[in-house]
Formats: structure tokens, C-alpha cells, sequence
């Protein structure tokens, strides 16, 4: 890439991770084996070579979600000793990180482990609309890095790199037991309006926004979660590094969306990227600067993904040795038996209302829920129980399920099952807000008309982990008009003005995923128990799991109809009725089809 304008011009090479959760090795903890295309580790070759290009200078970030996200990142939370150096910054330390910024999941272990694992850091941590309320102080809203470009007239000229970092500033309601009174969020596009002009007169030539927030709402809405596109069009933000929707940015079979151009990388027409998760992708960016009499301009530029690269960089023996402790104890840990299980539990039709681990952990909730409300004003209010799948497919791909053979069910079946450390929360829902709830859920599947088959089934838009089921209550989804009917309750319709009571966690209590808009008055019980650690003490007080096959929702019937969706190859070995393997699809995944 070559610029042809007449001034002296150089390039500046921005790389990025983003969503990392703890994937530093090439092992998936949740199905115990290795997995050659994850890890952070197995990025460092992709990084070397392009910090290797001469006459380029490379600034490598990571856009947060680093430090939560598996069983790895649990067991050393849970073992973790003041002073000592957590293995993620370990390895940014090792391979040189120029800065970082927080996501959502840095603070599901409490500020003060935040705090001491950040300590450590050899490089600067931006987070321009966190707000600190004690004397915490985890990182600056934005700094200036001090670099050198060469310049095609074989100069050496100064550059001010201005870099700036965003969180989705739910994190005070997703979190609110730590974060309560110890920190403040902003709106990202405020806050980004108030700080880029002081930026710029702080002499930055360009300035790079690493927001932990993904690409979809255009326009700008207080507060949203995903603030990516209006956040592109504040003025003096010259490059965008987004994240937390675990998407890839740019993707060439995309469709163009206003201001999203996926096939060029832009967002508002600067360049962009999305690397995806779990070290699966690097994000690159190239620009050519010219050096002109107003400054350093940007007159090309280039954004796509990289995936990894055999290596020989010596930083990836040191990472992999500091790692190697705390990933045996991890998997010691993890494969410690806490029940056995009489027939398969998967996840594999979890798209369809067949998902075993669900149900089990919807009896754990609705059990630790009926317990707690026993003695209170609710104890006679019937009780459901929300969960959604966490593994199944989509974006992280066909090996991306729950699958746990007849036999031992481990504390790695649990993490699997429930990944996240989010905490228990019980709301009170009226048969109304029940079926708006459902309504919403059921956006993950597209329109399906009568009479034709091999439609497509699923919203590719619509994440399946945002895809909630109620047990406790039966229901039925009418695809054609995506409304959701035969709602019933112990055999009886459901009226607008029933009262329920929902046991779900704080991520959905709190609006996480846009489901429960209007939940947060309606909290009957928060606590801090995590969800994960209430379904191994159910597995332990019940040892001898029998698997039924209850769907936990169906489709209304629509004679001579059927519809397409995707599954691992796996599946094939577990078909509920009705649905039929047709045989590979894109990307290792199978193709199968379900008659309505």
C-alpha cells in the first residue's frame, strides 16, 4: 500500500485482540481437549510477522474481556494471592502490548481482584466513561503514545497516537453487588464528545478508540450497549477497535448497512475491526500518513482479520511455561466428578426446544428459588425458571456445544453448562410481561411460510445466547408470525394479569440482552450466588441424574412445511422426531431439517 500524494508519507500498523476471556492456550476447558485454532498463544507467530514488516511501525491493543470466560480464569480467581502476577498479564506483558482497555467481564471477580491482577501490568489501561468513586484507580481515560514514523523520504518523524477506551456502562447494574457505590459509568458517546477535544489538544495526530461494544444500533440512543456506529461519527476519532458481540469485522458476505461497510472495514468511512473471540482472529489496520504542512494526514487505509501462524518467537515458550501450573491445577479441578448422568446430555437441538442442560439448570434455579422465597411474601406464587444456551454452535462453531456421554458428570460438565460467573436473581413477572418476554426470545428465528420447505429457521442476527426459555410453563412458538400462543400454566391459560415469579441471573435482571427492559423494579431476591455454583450443588444433592426427553417449548404445527438449521455432526446421533439429517454445511457444521 502506497500513497500518491506528493508529501513524505509512512505507515502505521494498528493490531488488535479483543475478547480474549482467558483463552491464552490452544485448550478448550469446557469439552477437555485441545483446540489448535484458539488461544492467544497461537497468535504471537501473525504478530511477530507483522511486527517484523520494516518501515512499519506496529501498535498492538487488546479491547478487554481478557480476564474472565472459562475454568482457567475461575480456578485462579478462586486461588489468587495478593502479589502475585496473573498469568493473562503475564502473557500481554511478554508479548508487548502497547495498551489495553476493560470490558464487561473484568469485573465479575470484584474490583479489588481487578485491581491487584492490573498492578502488574507493563503497559498503560484506558477507560474513558468509567468513573471512580473511592481512591480506586484502574486505569486513565486516555493516554498518548510517544512513536516514530519512517517516512518514504527516509525520515524518522514524530507521532502522537492518541488512544481511548469504552465499556458498556451496563456494567454498573450486570455487577451492581461489587460496583455499587465504587464506580460510575458514562454514555459512551457522551463521554467520548467531552474527552476527544482535550485529546486533541493534548497534541494527539490520530486518535484510536478501543470500544468494548459491538456494531449494531445506527443512530444514537442514551446508554446503549453496543455503540460502535454512533461512536465512529464523533468527530476526531480516526480509527475504531470494537468487541463484546464476538462478531468479525469486516466480513465479506455482510451486507452494507448505512454506515457499515463490512467489506471495506468502515464504520462512517473509518477504518475498523472486529476480531472476534477467544483468539481466534487478529484485527489488523494499516494506514499510510502523509506528513503535510497541517500535520499528519491519513490517505489510505486498510482493515482486515488474520488468523495464526506457526511460530518460533521465543515469547510463546515463556508464556506457555508461566501458564503451565494453573493449567494442570485447572484441569485436576475440573475433571472432579460431582454426579453421574443415565443417559446423554447435549445441546445440539438447543435451537429447537431440545436441550438437556438447560433443563437441568432450570430445576437448579427454580429449586434454589423456592427455597429462598419460602418464608417470605411470595412463597405461594408459582415459579419459573429462565436459561438460555451458552454452547450451542453459532459463532464460535460446530464444536461449540454441551455434549456430556452416559456416566460421570464433572465440574467441567457445570462450567459447560454454565460458563459465566453471573450471580442468582428472582424477578416478579405478570402473564403479560411473560409472554413479551417469550415474544422477544423467539426473534431468534426467522419468518417461515407455509407450504415451502427447507426454508431457513434461524436469525443469524438474533444471538442463540440471548434466546431465553421459561420452564415451569408451557408454550408454543407460531412461526409464521413469531407470536407466541398456548401459553398455559399447571394446564390452564396464562392471563395478562397472573403473577410469576422468574429465577434467572443478574446479567438478565439487569437488562443484559434487552429481554427484561423493565425488570429491575420487579427484583424479588438478588443475591450473591453464582448460578454456576447453585447447579453443582444441585447435581451434588441429586448424584443420580435421569435424563427425560421434555422439550422445553414447540412449534405450532403447519402441514407440508419444513425448515433448515445447523448443528454439529454430532447431532445426528441424537435426532428428536421430526428432524432429519441432511448432511455437511458450511464451515463444519451439518445441515438438518426440521418438518412442521
Amino acid at each position: 500500500m502506497t500513497s500518491s500524494n506528493p508529501f513524505p508519507s509512512g505507515r502505521l500498523r494498528i493490531l488488535e485482540t479483543t475478547d480474549l476471556h482467558m483463552q491464552v492456550l490452544p485448550y478448550d476447558y469446557f469439552a477437555d481437549r485441545p483446540d489448535p485454532k484458539t488461544g492467544l498463544l497461537q497468535l504471537i507467530g501473525t504478530i511477530a510477522d507483522l511486527r517484523a514488516a520494516p518501515e512499519v511501525t506496529t501498535l498492538l491493543f487488546d479491547n478487554g474481556d481478557f480476564l474472565q470466560g472459562n475454568p482457567l480464569a475461575d480456578y485462579i480467581a478462586a486461588h489468587w494471592e495478593t502479589g502475585d502476577t496473573h498469568p493473562m498479564i503475564a502473557a500481554l506483558n511478554t508479548i508487548r502490548y502497547d495498551a489495553i482497555t476493560l470490558g464487561n467481564h473484568e469485573f465479575n471477580y470484584g474490583l479489588d481482584y481487578l485491581q491487584d491482577v492490573l498492578a502488574d501490568a507493563a503497559f498503560p489501561i484506558t477507560c474513558a466513561n468509567l468513573r471512580h468513586l473511592d481512591d480506586l484507580d484502574l486505569a486513565g481515560p486516555y493516554l498518548i503514545l510517544d512513536r516514530t514514523v519512517t517516512c518514504s523520504d527516509g525520515q524518522d518523524r514524530p507521532i502522537r497516537v492518541g488512544v481511548i477506551g469504552f465499556l458498556p456502562p451496563q456494567i454498573t447494574t450486570w455487577d451492581h453487588a461489587t460496583l455499587a457505590e465504587r464506580v460510575e459509568t458514562e454514555d459512551i458517546v457522551t463521554a467520548a464528545q467531552r474527552i476527544i477535544p482535550k485529546m486533541i489538544s493534548d497534541g494527539a495526530d490520530i486518535i484510536i478508540a478501543l470500544c468494548h461494544s459491538g456494531i449494531e444500533g445506527i443512530g444514537h440512543v442514551d446508554n446503549m450497549e453496543n455503540a460502535a456506529v454512533p461512536l465512529a461519527a464523533v468527530p476526531g476519532i480516526d480509527v475504531m477497535l470494537t468487541g463484546h458481540t464476538h462478531e468479525l469485522f469486516p466480513h465479506a458476505d455482510a451486507t452494507a448497512n448505512g454506515p457499515v461497510d463490512p467489506v471495506a472495514g468502515t464504520l462512517h468511512g473509518k477504518p475498523a475491526v472486529m476480531a472476534g473471540f477467544y483468539g481466534g482472529h487478529l484485527g489488523q489496520i494499516d494506514l499510510v500518513l502523509d506528513w503535510t504542512r497541517d500535520g499528519w494526514v491519513i490517505s489510505q487505509h486498510c482493515s482486515r482479520l488474520r488468523t495464526g501462524a506457526t511460530s518460533t518467537d521465543p515469547s510463546a515458550a515463556i508464556i506457555a511455561q508461566h501458564m503451565a501450573p494453573a493449567h494442570k491445577a485447572t484441569l485436576d479441578h475440573i475433571r472432579q466428578p460431582i454426579a453421574t448422568t443415565s443417559g446423554p446430555i447435549h445441546s445440539y437441538f438447543a435451537d429447537i426446544g431440545h436441550d438437556h442442560a438447560q433443563q437441568l439448570l432450570a430445576r437448579a434455579q427454580q429449586d434454589f428459588a423456592r427455597d429462598l422465597l419460602a418464608e417470605t411474601p411470595y412463597h405461594d406464587l408459582p415459579i419459573l425458571s429462565a436459561t438460555s444456551p451458552f454452547r450451542a454452535g453459532g459463532r464460535a462453531g460446530p464444536d461449540h456445544y454441551v455434549d456430556i456421554a452416559p456416566g460421570p458428570l464433572t465440574l467441567r460438565d457445570a462450567a459447560a453448562i454454565y460458563p459465566f460467573p453471573n450471580t442468582f436473581c428472582a424477578l416478579r413477572r405478570t402473564g403479560r410481561q411473560i409472554r413479551d418476554w417469550l415474544q422477544v426470545s423467539a426473534a431468534r428465528f426467522a419468518g417461515i411460510a407455509p407450504g415451502q420447505q427447507d426454508q431457513p429457521l434461524i436469525n443469524p442476527r438474533f444471538p442463540g445466547y440471548n434466546h431465553d426459555s421459561l420452564f415451569g410453563i408451557s408454550y408454543r412458538i407460531d412461526l409464521q408470525t413469531s407470536h407466541i400462543v398456548d401459553l398455559t400454566h399447571d394446564g390452564k391459560p396464562v392471563q395478562d394479569d397472573d403473577v410469576f415469579i422468574v429465577a434467572t441471573n443478574s446479567y438478565r435482571a439487569g437488562g443484559g440482552g434487552g429481554i427484561v427492559t423493565d425488570g429491575i423494579p420487579d427484583i424479588v431476591l438478588s443475591t450473591t450466588d453464582a448460578n454456576r455454583d447453585i447447579l453443582i450443588a444441585y447435581l451434588r444433592d441429586h448424584p443420580r441424574i435421569s435424563v427425560t426427553p421434555q422439550p422445553l417449548f414447540q412449534f405450532s404445527p403447519i402441514p407440508g412445511t419444513a425448515a433448515t438449521f445447523l448443528s454439529a455432526p454430532a447431532a445426528q446421533d441424537h435426532l428428536p422426531e421430526n428432524v432429519f439429517h441432511l448432511g455437511p454445511g458450511p464451515q463444519g457444521f451439518h445441515r438438518y431439517r426440521i418438518c412442521f
